[in-house]
């Protein structure tokens, strides 16, 4: 259409804008009323936005009703509320298919990067025809339909199941007009919500950027979305996920001494990126999760944090634990070697480890040397002798504080915590046919080697329990057991560690009388051995190979439930062993004969 020159106060058709609204949206709203097909074509006879306000006869008032930019070529934008242009759409319209049906002009807010859904409707804004799929330019003038003849107020929309987007989105429309806060944060401006969203909203539980900054396509609906998502579930429960971020952020990383190594990106974030006071909030909570979970020291070396974080950090070094407790450095160190108190390590790049305590634990210290007791008075206080003690000792079930081997010390040095574990409380009172105590038990039984470390194992694992008339905690050498089970399980463990055994040990475990197996011995089917230990001994293996190779007739009998004498009969299998054959007291069988006469039997 042929485009002649306009003069400044005839524009025919003078539409008045709508409170709030999108100042490209009210030039594309001009230029269609007044038969132009894009907002440039008008701009080729106004050429500045003012000459198009003074063709209209906008007042001063009707003016400031618009928000947001317009097109570049019309002029110098003047951006109110301390925006800028970089957090404006300046290309892509966006827009809720339901306001367009209540009233129909572009909201200011739409034209927003961040702004992604709709806090009157809360629902997500679109950007496509839902008919072409095809993205929507502001270079038009009918912005309430696309080419393809689709209108955008009947396109089905999608309710957004975040309702902490929609919070932050109401917080960051308000705060366009005045400062506002979200529950537990200060007041913030529009251009320092907007700053917040485009850092913070960075980052979530499951990403970190490693170099944040501007973001590329924040004007996609789909990139904005990802970033209010991510700010509103972080402020939704501040400062809980606050922390979660900041726990994870430090459990990637592996154990460094420099807190800015450590939370990289963040920390750019915090002390550079958003380093404003009015940012400060965040550097507070910051400081206050080092304070409790930061497992290394806070130095004056971090100059960016406030003083009196570094004079309040509850950490401190080997050294200053030392100096603090009047304790040698060595023993410190041996303490938390020991796992005795908590600790923070951290392992640098030369090898060097550097540990710290928490401040709550220096009077566990001293506690810790105060009742710490020598090797002698260790034994005397446990019942035992010293020579029990160190075997304590080397199987690790004591650890002392000092000792000669580690420490090159001139004593042990034990803590009595680490003797009082092995006290022990009775079970109820019961009678028992005969009891023993374990200093008896260890003096007159001969234990062979580990059996006194099985026996503290199985006192303190309760397959052994204590019995006496008292229910407070005994010493081990004074704890009192039932000497019958007390053999018992001695006799399980020399058998499941495969130790010899006697012949009448045997005879218990293979269920027959003490004569029958000295008959199988002398005979030769029951294997025997010679050891230090005196008379004929059975192992392990050779008691397995004779169950697995003979059975006695009295065994065979229970398995059909028939009488032996009825079995003897039946059986086509001579014995190889009984009272017609070599005058024994039993019959025995070969398994692999017997077995297959079974059938024949039945």
């Amino acid at each position: 259409m042929m485009i002649c020159e306009i003069n400044s106060h005839s524009l025919p058709v003078r539409p008045r804008p709508v409170q709030g609204e999108a100042t490209i949206g009210f030039l594309m709203r001009v230029a269609l009323a007044n038969g132009y097909e894009t907002p440039r074509q008008l701009w080729i006879g106004l050429r500045t936005f003012d000459a198009v306000c003074k063709a209209l006869c906008l007042s001063a008032e009707e003016e400031n009703t618009l928000f947001g930019p317009f097109p570049s070529y019309w002029g110098h934008n003047d951006f109110k509320y301390g925006l800028t242009a970089a957090d404006f759409n300046h290309s892509l319209m966006r827009w809720c298919p339901l306001c367009l049906r209540e009233s129909a002009h572009l909201r200011g807010q739409w034209m927003l990067k961040l702004c992604c859904v709709c806090s009157r409707h809360s629902i997500r804004l679109l950007d496509r025809c839902p008919i072409c799929g095809s993205t929507q330019r502001l270079e038009r003038a009918n912005f309430d339909r696309c080419i393809c003849g689709a209108w955008f107020a009947n396109a089905q929309y999608v309710d957004t199941d975040v309702e902490s987007v929609v919070r932050i989105t109401q917080t960051l429309e308000a705060s366009i007009f005045d400062k506002v806060a979200l529950p537990s944060l200060p007041s913030l401006s529009a251009q320092e919500w907007l700053r917040l969203i485009s850092y913070l909203g960075q980052f979530s539980e499951t990403f970190q950027p490693a170099k944040p900054g501007k973001i590329a396509n924040t004007h996609q609906l789909d990139t904005a979305m990802s970033l209010m998502f991510n700010i509103g579930w972080l402020l939704d429960s501040w400062p809980e996920n606050f922390h979660v971020i900041l726990e994870t952020i430090q459990r990637k990383e592996a154990a460094k001494l420099s807190i800015r190594r450590t939370f990289g990106s963040m920390y750019r974030v915090l002390y550079v990126d958003l380093a404003e006071g009015c940012f400060q909030f965040l550097r507070d909570e910051f400081e206050r999760y080092l304070h409790e979970y930061w497992r290394g020291v806070v130095s004056k070396r971090n100059k960016a944090f406030k003083p009196e974080t570094v004079a309040t950090h509850p950490r401190v070094t080997l050294k200053q634990a030392a100096q603090k407790t009047g304790v040698a450095p060595a023993i410190v160190s041996h303490i938390m070697q020991s796992e005795l108190i908590p600790y923070g390590l951290v392992d640098l790049p030369s090898g060097r480890k550097v540990r710290s305590i928490h401040k709550s634990n220096l009077a566990q210290i001293k506690a810790l040397m105060n009742g710490c007791m020598a090797i002698g008075e260790a034994a005397t206080l446990l019942a035992l002798p010293e020579c029990r003690v160190r075997e304590l000792i080397s199987s690790g079930i004591i650890t002392p504080l000092i000792s000669r081997v580690h420490d090159k010390s001139a004593a042990w040095l034990i803590a009595k915590q680490q003797v009082q574990r092995l006290f022990f409380t009775s079970s109820e009172p019961r009678n028992v046919f005969s009891a023993i105590t374990v200093r008896r038990l260890l003096k007159y039984w001969h234990l062979r080697d580990g059996e006194f470390m099985a026996l503290v194992q199985a006192l303190s694992e309760s397959r052994l329990v204590p019995v006496a008339l008292q229910s407070t905690p005994v010493s081990l050498g004074n704890v009192t057991l039932d000497e019958q089970e007390a053999r018992k399980w001695l006799e399980e463990v020399r058998f499941q560690v495969g130790s010899s055994m006697s012949v009448d040990e045997a005879a218990k475990r293979l269920c027959l009388k003490q004569q029958v197996v000295y008959d199988l011995v002398r005979r030769g089917l029951l294997v025997t051995i010679e050891d230090k230990l005196p008379g004929r001994r059975v192992m392990r293996t050779s008691l397995e190979d004779f169950q697995a190779t003979y059975i006695s007739l009295a065994e065979f009998s229970r398995s059909l439930q028939r009488a032996p004498r009825w079995v003897l009969k039946k059986l086509h299998v001579p014995p190889i062993s009984g009272p017609l054959i070599d005058g024994s007291r039993q019959y025995f069988f070969r398994r692999s004969d017997v077995c297959s006469e079974a059938l024949r039997v039945d």
